[in-house]
């Protein structure tokens, strides 16, 4: 009997380090950060030039494996009578002070080249704002908690 349990006791030893060896790790992705956008994430606009009206998106998210830093992904979505572009100035305040970045998008009619920006906004609570330069619309903010 004893003899019997020790032989089980290896196989299953065995079978479940077999397993363990054989699963892949997953690709590091972001945490989750908690974050109220109450004017909406997309800024209406008029272009550099030609008179041209569009719209831009921006999304923010936690970068992986980089505490305090948050990811800004800024997109034309289209300019009527483009091509056109806009410098969108994105500000923001938290534990690591108050900052701000320009970014410059253009694109003709159909969505452009997403451009990423890494802020340095650092843990905890955070507000990070976003508008076009000059401003010639509404503006989107976004209140957070940075991992």
């Amino acid at each position: 009997m004893t003899m019997w349990r020790t032989a089980t006791g290896v196989i299953a030893s065995v079978g479940i380090g077999a397993l363990m060896c054989g699963t892949v790790a997953t690709p590091a992705q972001a945490d989750p950060l908690p974050q109220w956008a109450p004017f909406g994430t997309t800024l209406y606009t008029f272009g550099d030039a030609n008179f041209c009206t569009g719209a831009i998106g921006v999304v923010v998210e936690a970068a992986p494996h980089m505490p305090g830093h948050v990811l800004a992904h800024v997109t034309p979505l289209g300019y009527q009578r483009g091509p056109c572009g806009n410098h969108v100035m994105l500000g923001w305040v938290g534990s690591a002070g108050a900052r701000a970045q320009d970014v410059y998008v253009h694109t003709g009619a159909t969505p452009g080249r997403t451009v990423t920006m890494d802020l340095w906004v650092g843990m905890g609570p955070a507000k990070i704002m976003a508008d076009t330069w000059p401003i010639q619309g509404p503006f989107a903010e976004w209140y957070l908690l940075v991992p």
